[in-house]
């Protein structure tokens, strides 16, 4: 495969997800929850405000247009082969879409202090009995052991394609393929693929865990429905990871077909790059289908027009949570679909340290294997 085709692929490939991460950010003020508008607690009723309703068109129609520009500029400079830049361009819509959103918030908040919406009294629900049992949830974390298999199959690939692979063995291409470093036959051409694949296994599992952990909110005027919307959005999820995460830990194999020949450099790129567009495609379908936290479930219910509760001292810039009274560590997410650590408990920080020092220790690895 000629480079130039691996750079059009690389091309294609970014801007596809640049587009796509950009979009999913442009609807965001649609599929949080209607209590919620750019991270500030509102009453339902106000998600018809024609001033609420004006910023979210605006935060949509830039957003978009931003992250049209940036998948355009992703494509010209991947002919380049600059990867400092196509990360920023790649970033650009995130960062951009923050900074409306703090904008809008304000905005927001100003208007919460013009109409008087206060949360007169903190309502809260919980749902028991047999509506309790019948709540869906994520899948359990046992599901996770599916990676073993992969890995192991992986490991016997990489066995049996040993004998054929050259040595020394090209272990690092650059943006055209062309191999730039280079390892000694032996057996850390073997457990290589193994150790990517691990720590990838090992981090989607400690995000299916946050899942798992996660308190479940509950709408007061109507918990049942609520806790059943978010039952089906958090176990969606957990099915989209899931699928997503091993085939993402499959095309790791990759590696040994590519060291031995079986593929070529160009190929393996191509193929990766075409993974990682499709592993995008199952978290945007379940965003669009659920809204976060099932949101979208609940649009046909009647808006309530009183606040039951108003948290929003507790969202710091509207996407850090910290309530050192909430034992929970991971909540659901105010602006944006997903889950927010509660930096307010202590065991959330120590998450933070373990996984920062599982990192390290998997950049050590890879350097000693090198």
């Amino acid at each position: 495969m000629s480079a130039d085709l691996v750079s059009q692929a690389t091309g294609v490939t970014m801007a596809l997800v640049t587009l796509l991460s950009g979009a999913l950010l442009a609807v965001v003020p649609w599929l949080t929850r209607r209590r919620e508008a750019f991270a500030v607690t509102v009453p339902e009723s106000a998600q018809a405000d024609p001033r609420i309703a004006r910023m979210r068109h605006v935060y949509l129609v830039v957003l978009l247009a931003v992250s049209l520009a940036c998948a355009a500029g992703a494509y010209a400079l991947s002919l380049s082969a600059d990867p400092l830049a196509l990360s920023a361009l790649a970033c650009a819509p995130a960062l951009l879409g923050f900074l409306l959103m703090l904008l809008f918030r304000s905005r927001v908040r100003a208007i919460k202090r013009s109409e008087g919406w206060e949360a007169r009294a903190q309502r809260t629900a919980a749902v028991a009995g047999p509506a309790e049992r019948n709540v869906p949830r994520p899948l359990p974390l046992t599901w996770d052991l599916l990676y073993l298999p992969v890995i192991l199959a992986t490991l016997a690939v990489t066995v049996a394609l040993y004998p054929t692979m050259p040595d020394p063995v090209p272990v690092h291409f650059d943006a055209t393929g062309a191999p730039d470093d280079y390892l000694a036959k032996g057996w850390q051409v073997i457990a290589m693929p193994m150790a990517v694949q691990a720590f990838l296994a090992l981090s989607l599992a400690a995000a299916h865990w946050q899942m798992l952990r996660s308190r479940r909110p509950v709408a007061p005027e109507s918990p049942t429905a609520s806790a059943l919307a978010y039952g089906m959005f958090a176990r969606a999820q957990s099915v989209a990871l899931l699928v997503t995460g091993l085939v993402v830990v499959a095309a790791i194999a990759l590696m040994p077909l590519s060291f031995a020949g079986v593929v070529t450099p160009g190929q393996s790129i191509v193929a990766l790059l075409v993974i990682c567009v499709a592993a995008i495609v199952p978290q945007v379908g379940v965003s669009l289908v659920y809204g976060q936290a099932g949101s979208r479930l609940l649009r046909r219910m009647g808006a309530a027009g009183e606040l039951d509760f108003d948290d929003d001292a507790l969202w710091h810039l509207g996407v850090f949570y910290a309530n050192r009274e909430d034992p929970s560590v991971v909540v659901p997410q105010r602006f944006g679909v997903g889950w927010a650590m509660n930096w307010g408990n202590p065991r959330s920080w120590a998450l933070v340290a373990l996984f920062v020092a599982a990192v390290v220790a998997f950049v050590v690895v890879i350097e000693l294997l090198v």
